[in-house]
């Protein structure tokens, strides 16, 4: 808090390097390393709708990314963008990645079947990617319910009135079905799909 972009830039390549160094030192082999978690047009604080915005936030992303090659240099460096349903969103995080020459090599997305559309739009989005601007994709964060029953003490965001998506029952065999299928469009039906 209260630091300017250059210092918070600095400050994330440190800890990015102090953390990674740790994890080499202790006998890790890191093979890739994502770089912000869903920086839907936000990072650190810094917000794509203030004044430099995403210039910031592609600057903090570099911060990150030179930290993994001069300590990982054989890791990939991924970024990683939620909301693949919303029209246009990916091709602008890619349009901007390349204007600020944000220096990757996987693009992640979130995908959640209840809130992010198809699986279809989802390799097409992640393809468009990959073909434009030659870069591996994948999924980094999913997930899908196999009871609607509260069951840790905590309400479910899927509750006893969600309707299963389509193909996909509330139980343990429509949860591996979904996830047999989203890693078969990942791996085989899209392009540059890490599965």
């Amino acid at each position: 808090k209260g630091m300017n972009i250059d210092k918070k830039s600095e400050a994330l390549y440190q800890y990015t390097k102090d953390c990674l160094k740790k994890l080499v030192d202790a006998g890790v082999d890191v093979g890739m390393v994502q770089i912000g978690n869903e920086t839907n047009g936000a990072m650190c604080g810094e917000s794509a709708a203030s004044v430099g915005g995403w210039g910031k936030i592609c600057k903090l992303m570099n911060a990150g990314s030179k930290a993994v090659r001069e300590v990982c240099p054989y890791a990939l460096v991924a970024v990683h963008f939620a909301n693949p349903e919303k029209s246009g969103t990916y091709a602008l995080y890619g349009k901007k990645l390349q204007q600020y020459q944000v220096d990757y090599d996987v693009f992640a997305s979130s995908y959640y079947p209840f809130w992010h559309g198809t699986q279809e739009n989802l390799s097409a989005v992640l393809s468009d990617i990959a073909k434009t601007y030659g870069k591996k994709v994948m999924i980094a964060e999913t997930s899908y319910a196999f009871t609607t029953a509260n069951t840790d003490f905590h309400n479910n965001t899927i509750g006893n009135d969600s309707k299963p998506c389509e193909g996909y029952p509330f139980s343990m065999e429509g949860q591996a079905t979904f996830m047999r299928d989203l890693i078969d469009t990942v791996a085989n039906r899209t392009t540059n799909g890490i599965g």
